[in-house]
């Protein structure tokens, strides 16, 4: 077993951005603002701008899917999370980012970025970020799609859990604010999947839900799930 799934470990390959690496960047954002819950940050198209920085709360990148009009949810950005990363290329922002709940943040702006003196330190720092964010994606996409609906649902579970623990929260006991919608969304499944798996695992002792709070009583357990091919 990757014993890096379970929180008994140290360093989580799920990690957002260290304080250290995003220390530069943040001497070059604005000031904080605050997003509302349910509010538009981005609109999918809109010039970029530049690059967001949460501080607080959850925010979704969300697309249309043109067949059907259905959103499709693509990210998740928590505390420490970069938004934009994947816009900066095409000078455009690649889906809508809507706030889930109060959120804090901050915006870098691209000629700032440009600015950034020309170090080894600042380019190690930025490479390091795009580096986990781009490995966190990839991981992700691999279990949505060729694992099983169990797999990609305990895969989400440790994946929250190193959040928690990367801010400095209990990984085992926290608060969702997203939607059972929401999550089945983002991993390719009904919702009614979703409820189905998470009532299974209550029955098996791995986890106890009541409404949008988690209590994970195994994490062995679901990093087992959440590894079987």
């Amino acid at each position: 077993m990757n014993t890096s799934f379970t929180s008994s470990h140290n360093k989580s390959i799920f990690a957002s951005p260290s304080l250290s690496e995003l220390e530069l960047l943040l001497t070059f954002s604005q000031p904080l603002f605050t997003l509302r819950k349910k509010t538009t940050l981005i609109i999918d198209g809109e010039k970029f701008k530049g690059l967001y920085l949460v501080h607080s709360g959850l925010l979704k990148k969300s697309q249309l899917k043109k067949s059907s009009e259905n959103e499709i949810i693509t990210s998740f950005f928590f505390p420490g999370d970069l938004i934009g990363l994947d816009s900066i290329c095409e000078g455009h922002y690649n889906g809508s980012v809507t706030s889930i709940e109060t959120s804090g943040l901050s915006l870098i702006k691209f000629k700032k970025i440009e600015d950034l003196p020309i170090t080894k330190t600042s380019h190690i720092q930025l490479l390091k970020i795009l580096s986990k964010t781009m490995r966190n994606e990839h991981t992700r996409l691999w279990h949505t799609l060729s694992q099983s609906s169990d797999s990609r649902l305990a895969y989400f579970f440790i994946t929250m859990s190193s959040k928690f623990r990367e801010q400095g929260y209990s990984p085992n006991s926290f608060r969702l604010p997203m939607s059972r919608q929401d999550i089945a969304n983002y991993l390719c499944m009904a919702s009614e999947t979703v409820s189905r798996i998470v009532s299974r695992f209550e029955n098996e002792g791995l986890l106890e839900a009541n409404g949008h709070e988690y209590l994970i009583l195994n994490p062995r357990g679901l990093a087992d799930i959440a590894e079987k091919a």
